[in-house]
């Protein structure tokens, strides 16, 4: 590309804003949503649109369920105890869906009078609360909940529909189908209990420690687990199922372990033993990289339910699929998800994206640095489809909160850009910072609250990176250039040019962008500052520069647009090393599509190997490593012709001397 062209296309662009496809621009938006954008973009702790009862603070739930199948049926007494936030409180609402019936509300074993509508249950309280006094109130309720979401209480099957199997998967907003409850991710209960009546062929699994398991005499049985965690509600979990128990331990000590309790279709068990069996690998791994399993006084595990898919109920993990990285997500989510919940939906990718990237870790670990790349590879194709900021803008939408591109794939890759920008020991050390932070563990969380740990860890002002990859959109499409100038015979001055296509929110990205020059017998790095839309960079070498790669180790989502294209005419480069012994490397440049024949003569001018004959090459940098094992020690010549495909007058030819010695 000329200088010419390149300053043509930076006018056209400044002018229009466009090269690449088209990106979208507000101007197809009425006014109010265009307020309305800039408002959520700009204010990163606005609370979703949902609002819950902000006047209290929920402190524990109790739900204890008597649950049949065929005819399918849920009876439940649900105790919720709540601390207020207000004076004089007088009446207070919780979430249930309407299509479940409210029987009757105790408080203070007085029943109290409720109105159930639009589904809220609005209780007035027997007398005024102040702020931080305490309070029991036990709903009574019934009935068939009716799914939403992902499908939030399912009475369903297995075992090609003969076996009963009954699961939950409440997020984001599904808790309240089947229990009544403050339906907020903000808003963690400090304990909780799942108390669960069921037939005495089935076994029920919910969250932490299982301290009650009682048959009744009468065909059914009851199951007590008991969390003595802080929770948030949406895992708050339910599965029941003729379930096959496989056990194993985590041992994090010498002389401390934890169970892993899986419960599994017993149909499936057999074939599923092996990749279960991987579970005390992965926590042992991701103990050591974020800080010790969280919930390690009580379990870890999966419980087999109907959906291809994971959930990452606190302490058993809900899974209808089994594989290395949907089980590395789930796990990674007791960290960010569980013990540190996302405070507002907005901020999902604090769950979703570090889960996804969970699963680049354990890829990295399981399969070095390949296995690395090619999945960050895979979420960057992703996360290029992303429509929008990764901060969500529409949280009423359950897709639009769990978009795989942007949430899972575009967070991932936001951690990935993050690791590259502060280095690996800094972004390590920022994780388990980040999950130790007594701010958040066993709290919730905002985007600010990573950000203000990054900060902190790396030592780096980063309002830029998270205020163009979080609340901005898209991401950077460089077009790159470069010209060489020759000083004397030992310097070349190497500027590179480039140039960000205009964007919408940030106008253009500010990042360090890694530059990889090639020269005849070595490969350097230089990193540049790029933050402005157009800049120049100069460097002086003391050799000539051959060919350049920006990012050449991916550590940014981008396009990139010039690249390689490189500035050269004909040559043929002096072999390195030489003297060698066996191998050495050869550099030759092609100023047009050229055919090509590479030919080693021996001193005495007879011709003893034919490298290269007649192939057709396009213009550009070669390099080649050739291995002579096979001749004794001399000196010998190698014979370079290359001839111009489009012109058999363009003819290039040159001869070189190499030294082999054994």
């Amino acid at each position: 590309m000329t200088r010419e062209k390149f300053y043509l296309i930076l006018l056209y662009i400044l002018i229009t804003g466009s090269l690449f496809s088209q990106v979208p621009v507000y101007k197809d938006f009425p006014v109010h949503e265009i307020e309305k954008q800039n408002f959520l973009r700009n204010s990163p702790y606005i609370n979703s649109f949902y609002q819950s009862d902000t006047n209290i603070n929920i402190t524990y739930y109790k739900l204890d369920l008597n649950i049949t199948y065929q005819p399918d049926y849920l009876t439940g007494i649900v105790s919720i105890q709540f601390a207020t936030r207000v004076n004089s409180l007088k009446q207070v609402f919780f979430d249930l869906s309407n299509n479940m019936t409210v029987d009757s509300i105790i408080i203070q074993n007085t029943v109290q009078s409720f109105s159930h509508v639009m589904d809220k249950i609005h209780i007035t309280l027997p007398s005024q609360l102040n702020n931080g006094s305490s309070e029991i109130i036990k709903i009574f309720y019934k009935g068939i909940p009716i799914p939403t979401g992902f499908g939030s209480f399912i009475f369903g099957s297995h075992n090609n529909g003969t076996s009963p199997a009954i699961w939950t998967l409440s997020e984001p907003f599904g808790a309240s189908d089947w229990f009544p409850c403050k339906n907020s991710p903000a808003d963690k209960a400090d304990s909780s209990d799942v108390i669960v009546t069921c037939s005495n062929t089935l076994t029920a699994v919910s969250n932490g420690n299982l301290i009650l398991e009682t048959d009744n005499g009468n065909g059914t049985k009851t199951y007590g687990w008991h969390n003595s965690y802080t929770i948030a509600v949406y895992v708050i979990s339910l599965a029941i199922a003729d379930y096959a128990q496989y056990n194993s331990f985590f041992r994090y000590s010498l002389n401390d372990s934890m169970p892993i309790f899986n419960y599994i279709y017993p149909e499936n068990l057999d074939g599923l033993k092996s990749q279960l069996d991987k579970t005390d690998n992965m926590l042992e791994f991701f103990s050591d990289v974020y800080g010790l399993y969280p919930f390690i006084n009580e379990k870890y595990g999966h419980a087999e339910f109907g959906r291809i898919a994971g959930m990452e109920h606190q302490t058993i993990s809900s899974m209808g699929i089994f594989n290395d990285n949907i089980m590395a997500h789930e796990l990674a989510h007791q960290w960010f998800g569980d013990k540190i919940t996302c405070r507002t939906w907005e901020n999902i990718w604090l769950n979703e994206g570090f889960a996804t990237y969970g699963e680049a870790l354990y890829n990295e670990y399981i399969y070095g640095q390949t296995g690395y790349d090619e999945f960050i590879k895979y979420r960057m194709a992703d996360a290029k489809r992303a429509v929008g900021s990764v901060y969500v803008q529409d949280v009423n939408s359950v897709a639009q909160i769990f978009s795989g591109d942007r949430s899972y794939a575009k967070g991932c890759v936001v951690l990935h850009m993050l690791r590259g920008v502060v280095g690996d020991q800094n972004f390590f050390d920022i994780l388990k910072t980040y999950s130790a932070d007594t701010n958040v563990a066993y709290k919730t969380a905002v985007t600010e609250d990573f950000k203000r740990v990054a900060e902190s860890v790396s030592g780096m002002d980063l309002n830029y990176f998270f205020n163009e990859w979080i609340y901005g959109e898209n991401y950077p499409r460089y077009i790159v250039d470069w010209t060489t100038e020759e000083i004397n015979s030992a310097q070349y001055n190497a500027t590179f040019n480039i140039l960000q296509q205009q964007n919408t929110s940030p106008l253009f990205f500010t990042m360090p962008v890694q530059i990889l020059i090639s020269f005849q017998n070595k490969d350097t790095i230089v990193t540049v500052l790029n933050n402005s839309q157009y800049q120049s960079f100069t460097f002086t070498f003391g050799s000539k520069p051959l060919s350049f790669k920006i990012d050449p180790d991916n550590l940014i989502l981008k396009e990139v647009r010039g690249e390689n294209i490189i500035p050269v005419t004909f040559s043929l480069g002096q072999n390195y090393p030489n003297p060698f012994n066996p191998s050495t490397t050869i550099v030759y440049q092609l100023g047009r599509p050229s055919n090509v024949n590479f030919v080693i003569y021996d001193i005495t001018g007879r011709k003893i190997l034919t490298l290269l004959t007649d192939q057709i090459q396009r213009e550009g940098v070669y390099k080649y490593e050739f291995n002579f094992a096979n001749l004794s020690s001399g000196v010998y010549f190698y014979y370079f012709t290359a001839t111009d495909t489009q012109n058999n007058n363009s003819y290039f030819e040159e001869t070189k001397k190499m030294i082999l010695i054994k």
